[in-house]
């Protein structure tokens, strides 16, 4: 065997593993734009139909235009989540603990009972004042607050280069096709332009159908817990939104925080009678939503978009999952796409990858 054939490989596969690890943030940062890029890309395009006088839009003001939607989006989703947020974290840092529980298995016999063969209601009352002093020391809200601004520098830093680079992504739209050209053998250029077409075309049917699918099990949860008088229906529905681009467990994700957002508003109105039915009425809306989503919406977005079978996708999403956990769970659809229009590329004479590509488009 001559190791020397295997030196350049091995050599550049771990310079790009070493870059991976350094650049980690840059590497963040364009992928983020990529997806938004995927996702902005035909509102550009129908933008630059407009005409100003007798000429059309200009890719610049398009790819602008295009931005301050996207970001007009998502600033309106912490408006929504955060002034509510922090009311209610405000209203749980002055709640009395004890009293609410004692209030409760008042109401409650049955759960009373069941506490009770825990330890007496001196010792819960011992155990949640300690509890609630961990939490909301004073040492956790100085560092809360220390670092309050150090986060929110962060996070604006970050968001103005991922806004920065989606731009030129938008306004250029050759510019990732041409990077990915620089790096790829002559010889190959031709399948690499294949691929990067068809991938652009279905990825970013994807990432548009699964925006859809995130404003719709919002829109549904935020209907339907609204019309049954919950409290705090609105941030409820936008998080079962949010979290619904986490195959699986985002939904139990989502149920949990509704639940403690539900249970804590019946609490702040001291409708304690209440809380048995607030439970039941949102576990029984999210799940008829969730079941809806996973039987109705996602199969249609995942077989018009990336041409794959329900259970496949399911297979991919737990094997992405116990790899690489929630975030492999993330992004295990757009990876899966990648991969089979590759395949489709330089192993369609395989018999197996033939059979999997095969609804691909060419």
């Amino acid at each position: 065997m001559n190791f020397k054939n295997y030196i350049l490989p091995i050599s550049i596969l771990v310079l790009v593993t070493l870059g991976v690890w350094v650049f980690w943030k840059v590497l963040l940062y364009l992928v983020v734009s990529l997806i938004l890029f995927l996702i902005g890309s035909p509102l550009v395009s129908y933008i630059r139909k407009f005409k100003i006088g007798k000429k059309h839009v200009g890719d610049g003001i398009a790819s602008a235009v295009t931005l301050a939607v996207i970001f007009a989006i998502l600033s309106s989703f912490f408006i929504l989540i955060l002034p509510p947020l922090i009311a209610e974290v405000e209203f749980m840092s002055k709640l009395n603990f004890y009293d609410v529980i004692h209030n409760i298995l008042n109401l409650y016999p049955a759960l009373d009972t069941l506490v009770s063969k825990l330890g007496s209601e001196e010792a819960l009352r011992i155990a949640i004042n300690e509890q609630f002093n961990t939490i909301f020391n004073f040492d956790n809200v100085s560092f809360i607050v220390n670092n309050f601004f150090e986060y929110l520098a962060g996070f604006l830093g970050s968001l103005f280069c991922v806004l920065f680079i989606t731009f030129f992504f938008l306004k250029d739209k050759r510019t990732v096709s041409n990077v990915i050209l620089l790096i790829s053998p002559q010889k190959y250029e031709v399948a690499i332009k294949d691929i990067m077409r068809t991938s652009k075309k279905m990825l970013s049917s994807y990432f548009i159908g699964l925006t859809i699918d995130v404003i719709i099990v919002g829109a549904l949860a935020g209907i339907g817990l609204w019309a049954f008088g919950i409290k705090n229906a609105l941030i409820i529905a936008v998080m079962a939104g949010l979290f619904n681009v986490v195959p699986y467990l985002g939904p139990i994700i989502t149920l949990c925080f509704a639940l403690f957002m539900g249970v804590s508003g019946c609490i702040e109105l001291e409708q304690y009678d209440l809380i048995s039915s607030t439970i039941t009425k949102i576990v029984g809306t999210l799940l008829t939503i969730n079941i809806l989503d996973a039987v109705f919406i996602q199969p249609y977005i995942f077989s018009n978009t990336v041409k794959a079978h329900p259970l496949e996708i399911f297979i991919v999403i737990l094997m992405a999952g116990t790899v690489g956990g929630i975030v492999g769970m993330v992004v295990a659809i757009p990876v899966y796409t990648l991969i089979r229009i590759t395949a489709k590329e330089f192993l369609s004479h395989f018999k197996f990858f033939k059979k999997l590509t095969e609804n691909i488009p060419e």
